[in-house]
Order: structure tokens, then C-alpha cells, then sequence
């Protein structure tokens, strides 16, 4: 295993262990608000759901790194990419412009931050499209 495997590892270890906090506080101070299911799914699959790419366990670390519980909750379900400040947001280029990038799972084209996560544990891991579901590279810079 190589450096930048172990450091990817990490990084979603990280991230899985700060939504499985969030999460279960959630839920005990606010239940039956449907996101017990999230928290069920996630603890019962483990960190196999998250996402494999850089830059969505990026996304996820920024929206999951705020200060109350109910936040991050909220950023995470009804948050969409393009509303994500410019240093975290996903952008691709098409022909000489630029946007924001979609996320593509099994079919299904996304700009919901919560579909990052492979909630339904179908096993496909997903990538970065356009809105049209044509794979794309982000680009890091603009």
C-alpha cells in the first residue's frame, strides 16, 4: 500500500467516523425525523458506502466540519454543489466555460451533496459528470 492509499484512507475513516457522530446525535435529540435510517444504513455497512474520490470526501469533511450537529445534518441533505464556496466546489470545464460538476451513480445524475454517499449500498461508487451524466475531470483551479 502507498503513501497516498493510506492518506486517502485516513481521510475517509475520518469522514465516516464524523458522520456516524453527527448522525447518532442527531437522532437522539431529535427522533423520528427520518435521518435514523441514514444513521442505521451507515452504521450497519460501514465506511463502504462513502464515496472513493479526493474530492467528494473533501466536500463531505467541509460540510461535516461546522460547528452544531443540526447544521451539518441540514448542509448535507439539502445542500447542492453549486452552493459550495469556490475553494470546495466541484467545477469542470465545457468548451470555455466553466460549472458546476454533477455527480454520477448507476445511472442516476446528482447535484445533491447526499447522494455522495452510497446510502441505498449498491455497491457502485460513482464519479464526476456533467448535468447531461457525460463523464468528467474536475479541474482544480479556475
Amino acid at each position: 500500500m502507498n503513501k497516498l492509499q493510506r492518506i486517502l484512507e485516513s481521510v475517509d475513516l475520518v469522514v465516516y467516523k464524523k458522520l456516524l457522530t453527527i448522525l447518532g446525535d442527531f437522532i437522539t435529540k431529535f427522533p423520528a425525523t427520518g435521518t435514523d435510517n441514514l444513521f442505521d444504513q451507515l452504521a450497519n455497512t460501514g465506511k463502504k458506502i462513502l464515496p472513493k474520490d479526493k474530492k467528494a470526501l473533501e466536500i463531505l469533511n467541509y460540510v461535516l466540519d461546522k460547528e452544531s450537529g443540526p447544521s451539518s445534518i441540514q448542509r448535507l441533505l439539502n445542500m447542492r454543489f453549486e452552493d459550495l464556496p469556490a475553494d470546495v466546489k466541484p467545477n469542470i470545464k465545457i468548451s470555455n466555460r466553466y460549472e458546476a460538476a454533477s455527480w454520477l451513480r448507476n445511472g442516476v445524475v446528482s447535484d445533491k451533496i447526499k447522494d455522495l454517499v452510497d446510502w441505498e449500498n449498491t455497491g457502485k461508487t460513482g464519479g464526476w459528470s456533467d448535468s447531461k451524466g457525460n463523464k468528467a475531470v474536475i479541474v482544480e483551479s479556475i
